[in-house]
Parts: C-alpha cells; structure tokens; sequence
C-alpha cells in the first residue's frame, strides 16, 4: 500500500499531452500573461475616445486680528465637470491599436504552436525510445542464447575458443547498448514530464498514436497554410498597422484638428439639484491647428514611419516565401517518410526470416558464429531503420498539420 502510495503509473496519449502542458508549461503561461498585458498596454489608446469626468474640493480658512478684533475667513469650493476632448488622429490610433492587438494575439498563437509541437516531438522521441529499448533487450537475449550456444557447442567439440571469445564480445556489446539505451529513453521521457509537468519518479506509459491522414492537394496545403499561418497573420496586422501609423503622422503634418467640450459645476454649496442650475456651465470648442515649423520632428516621424512600413512589408514577402518552401518540403517530406515506412517493413522481414534460417545453420553447423552475428546486426539495424521511419512518418503529418493551422 505504502509502495502505492509513492509511485503512480500515468497511462498518457499524445493529446492528454498536449493539454497537460498548456496547462503546467511555464513558458506557456508566461506567455499568456504576458499576450494579456501587451493587449492591456495597447488599449490605453482607447481611453482617449472616452469622456473624462472630475470632482474638485476646495476649503480655505483664514485668520487675521485687525485693531484687536479676530477675523476669520472661511471659502468652501465644489467642481464637477465632465471634458471629452477629440483629435481626429485618436480614431486613427484606435484603428491601428486593433491590429496592433491582434499581431499579439497572432505571436501569442505561435508561442503556443512552438510549445505545442514541441510537446508531439518529444512524446514521439520518447515514444521511439521505448521501441528501440525493446529491441535491444531482445538483442540482449539473442546474444545470451548465442553464448550459451557456442558454449554447448565447445564442450562438444564442434565449435572452436575463437567462437567463444566472439560471442562474448557480442554479447557485452548488447549490454552496453542496451544501458545506453535505457539512459536515452530515462532521458527522453525525464524531458517529456518535465513539459507536461509530471514528478519525475512516477512512471510513465504513452500510447502510440492512430493516424488516419489523407494527403491534401500541394495547393490546398498552400492555401491553408498562408490563410492560418499565425506568423504572416502577425506580420500583416504590424503591416496594417504600420499604415495607419503612417496616415496619423501624416494627417499631424497637414493639420490637427480638434474637438473639446466641457459640461460641470462650481460653487460653494454642495452641487445638488437646487444649488446645480445656478452654478452649471458648458463649454464647447473646435481647434484647427496648421504646423509651420516643428524643428523638423513632423518630417522625422514620418521618415520613420515610412520605413517600418517598409520593414513590415518585407517581414510578409520573406514569411511567404519561407511558407512555400514548408509547404514544399512537408508535401515531398510525407511522400518520403511513407516510402521509408514501407521499405524498412520489407527489410525488417527479410532481416527477421534471414536472422532465422542462419540461427537454424548454425546449429546444424553450416554457418559460422560471424554469419550468425552479422545476420542478427542485420535485424537490429532494420529495427533500428523502422522505428526511425516511423517516428519519421509520425512527424512529416505533425508538420503539414502545423503547416495548415490543424495542430491540436
């Protein structure tokens, strides 16, 4: 019971995993913090659009002795006012805040998808991990029962010590191959928990996953992957918005305009129904204001402006570009990994039957301990090459989905 209670078994598939970091990863969590603060910080800009109301007291007292008589003066003052003062460029800067909002929305988006793919990585290198540990304890026994073999063979004279010594060689290296397995797999799935925030001392079984994918069209990959790209949707809102940057600079350079109205209260009663129509008052102004000569910062603010339009713009021509070239390498990388599964298939099973038929000679003495062991180096190499294909194979879907914005 107590044995219970300190280690727990946690049974995973790759979407638990998934979730499991999104909700423990710190950098997850950081970066949603600090997505909701740009947002916030951003949004200020909105408050110049609003009313401004204010409250104001005012108590004075004063004291004085004139030809020996106490004077006192006391002056109590109540204001209430509302102001609300406009520029045309306030609605500007509103417009471009939103696409400045939505840009961090969109690298907040792709912060997630780096964590997110880096979860499905890891789970399908651990989950490989686990394979190839398997393979290398059955090598370990294959090797094992060789020595035995070359042993009982030795006694009966029909094997020679030469045999021997190889075989115990063999059978070493499968050890050391096999610690050193079992020391990238504890690896592996150390770094696995570590993402999904589980205790390292709780051990861990993952299920592989089930895939059905139909390939899509390279164009309806191209399509998808420019529409859902989170980074080409950051750089076009920094584009968009860097235009309507532009456009308020310049609107500055041409003229200002703007609208300012008051409505309030002031007097030394306490404002209240009776007392307010005697001491209201409103005002309302429109200023246009024409800049003659600004010390050159108008001109500057412009210049600069013009040239993070101009850095946006490539930002967008260099993301597509790299879009097509992942679409490209992710269609031709699928075909590829699909062929790989299926080649390695066919050598893990020629490899399987030829590492039979030569353990079957061996022990009726028509091949030597070298052809046994390189027929079972053989096998092990095509296990090796399958399990690799198919992490391969695992991996080329994950990325078209990242590509076309379907990750989980």
């Amino acid at each position: 019971m107590i044995l219970l209670l300190l280690f727990s078994s946690t049974t995973l598939n790759l979407h638990e995993a998934i979730n499991k970091a999104l909700m423990e990863s710190p950098l997850y969590l950081q970066a949603k913090k600090n997505f909701i603060i740009q947002q916030k910080t951003n949004s200020f800009v909105y408050s110049n659009l609003l009313p401004k109301a204010y409250g104001n007291y005012d108590y004075y007292r004063s004291h004085g002795r004139i030809r020996g008589i106490e004077l006192y003066d006391t002056t109590r003052a109540y204001s209430i006012f509302l102001n609300w003062d406009l520029k045309l460029t306030d609605f500007i800067d509103a417009y471009s805040t939103h696409y400045m909002n939505s840009s961090v929305y969109f690298s907040f988006l792709d912060t997630k998808n780096d964590i997110i793919f880096q979860v499905i990585t890891t789970y399908l290198n651990s989950l490989m991990m686990g394979k190839l540990l398997v393979s290398k304890e059955k090598a370990v026994e294959r090797s094992r029962n060789n020595l035995l073999l070359v042993e009982e063979k030795l006694k009966l004279g029909s094997a020679s010590k030469a045999e021997l010594l190889k075989s115990k060689v063999d059978h070493l290296q499968a050890q050391y191959d096999l610690l050193r397995t079992k020391k990238e797999d504890r690896v592996a799935k150390l770094n696995l928990k570590k993402l999904i925030g589980m205790d390292p001392i709780d051990s861990l079984k993952l299920i592989e996953p089930s895939l059905e994918f139909e390939l899509p069209k390279k164009d309806s990959i191209m399509q998808k992957a420019l529409k859902n790209d989170p980074t080409l949707s950051m750089y076009n809102a920094e584009k968009t918005s860097a235009k309507l940057n532009l456009m308020s600079n310049t609107a500055n350079q041409l003229f200002s305009l703007s609208v300012n109205g008051s409505y309030g209260y002031s007097g030394e009663d306490f404002p209240t129904s009776s007392t307010w129509d005697e001491g209201n008052y409103s005002s309302v102004r429109l200023s246009i204001s024409v800049p003659i000569f600004t010390g050159f910062s108008r001109v500057n603010q412009i210049m600069i402006s013009r040239l993070r339009l101009s850095i946006a713009e490539i930002q967008v021509q260099d993301r597509e570009r790299e879009i097509r070239i992942a679409v490209e390498d992710g269609h031709l990388g699928y075909k590829e990994s699909v062929e790989k599964v299926e080649l390695t298939k066919v050598t893990l099973d020629l490899a399987d039957e030829s590492n039979k038929a030569t353990e079957e000679r061996y022990r009726l003495g028509e091949a030597s301990i070298i052809e046994l062991l390189s027929a079972e180096e053989d096998l092990l190499q095509a296990q090796y090459s399958a399990t690799q294909a198919l992490f391969d194979y695992y991996l080329s879907i994950y990325k078209l989905k990242r590509i076309m914005g379907r990750l989980p």
